[in-house]
C-alpha cells in the first residue's frame, strides 16, 4: 500500500452506488492517489469550487442528473482528465462521451486494478502535455517539435493534424476526420486512415527520433495529446 500523495494525482469520483464509491475511493488512496468521492452532480459541483483536482471518474446515470449533459456544460473540466464508468455500452453513447471531453470510456463492471492503471497513464499523458508545443506550418506543411526539429508532411497528414489541433487532448471521431480529409464518411474505408496515421507516426519517429503524441481510441477516433499550434 502507498500513502496518498498529492503529487501523484488528485482524483474525484462521482458515483451514486455507496459500496462502489467507497471501494473505488479506498482503492485509489491505497494506490497512492489522493482520492475523494461524492454521490451526485450537485455535490460534485460544490466540491470542485473549493478543492483542487486533476482527474474525474464519472458515472453517467446519477440520481440528480445525467452525467453526460453535466460534462458537456461544465467548462471547469476543460483541463482535467475525465474517465467515464457506466453501464451504457452502446457505440453512440461512447461517441457522445468522447465528444463531451472524456479521455477514457469504461463499461461496468470495471476492475479497480485496471481503473488505477488507467488513472496513472492518463495523468502521465496530461503532465506530458505541459512540455513545449508542437507547431504545424500550413504554408510549407512542416511539423516542428518543441525542441525545434522539423519534418515535412504530406497534404493529408497536414489536414489530419490541423483537425486534431482544434481540440488538443480530445478525441476526434473517425467520421469527423474523414470529412476534414474530403471524404464521405459513409463510403470511406477507415483502413486508409489507419495506414495514414501509422505512416505519420513512423515518419516522425524516423526523422525526429521521438514518438508523435497521437493516440488511437479504438473504433472511435484519434487524439493529439499535447498542445499543437497551427500557423
Amino acid at each position: 500500500m502507498n500513502l496518498p500523495d498529492p503529487s501523484q494525482g488528485r482524483v474525484l469520483v462521482i458515483e451514486d452506488e455507496p459500496q462502489l464509491l467507497e471501494a473505488t475511493v479506498t482503492y485509489l488512496n491505497m494506490e497512492g492517489f489522493v482520492a475523494d468521492g461524492v454521490a451526485g452532480l450537485h455535490a460534485a459541483t460544490q466540491w470542485m469550487r473549493t478543492h483542487p483536482f486533476d482527474l474525474l471518474i464519472l458515472d453517467l446515470g446519477l440520481g440528480d442528473g445525467d452525467g453526460l449533459a453535466w460534462l458537456h456544460q461544465n467548462s471547469a473540466l476543460q483541463d482535467k482528465g475525465v474517465i467515464i464508468t457506466t453501464a451504457r455500452g452502446e457505440s453512440a453513447q461512447r461517441i457522445e462521451g468522447v465528444k463531451a471531453g472524456a479521455d477514457v470510456y469504461l463499461v461496468k463492471p470495471v476492475q479497480l486494478e485496471e481503473l488505477a492503471s488507467l488513472v496513472t497513464n492518463l495523468l502521465r499523458r496530461m503532465r506530458g502535455s505541459a512540455s513545449p508545443n508542437w507547431t504545424l506550418n500550413r504554408t510549407d506543411w512542416t511539423l516542428r517539435s518543441g525542441s525545434g526539429l522539423a519534418v515535412r508532411m504530406t497534404h493529408s497528414e497536414s489536414v489530419l493534424l490541423q483537425r486534431l489541433a482544434h481540440q488538443p487532448g480530445a478525441v476526434v471521431s473517425r467520421q469527423d476526420l474523414a470529412t476534414s480529409l474530403g471524404h464521405d464518411p459513409e463510403a470511406y474505408d477507415f483502413r486508409r486512415m489507419e495506414i495514414l496515421v501509422r505512416r505519420l507516426r513512423q515518419k516522425v519517429k524516423t526523422s525526429l527520433g521521438i514518438e508523435l503524441p497521437l493516440e488511437t481510441v479504438r473504433k472511435i477516433g484519434y487524439a493529439f495529446t499535447t498542445s499543437i499550434q497551427v500557423r
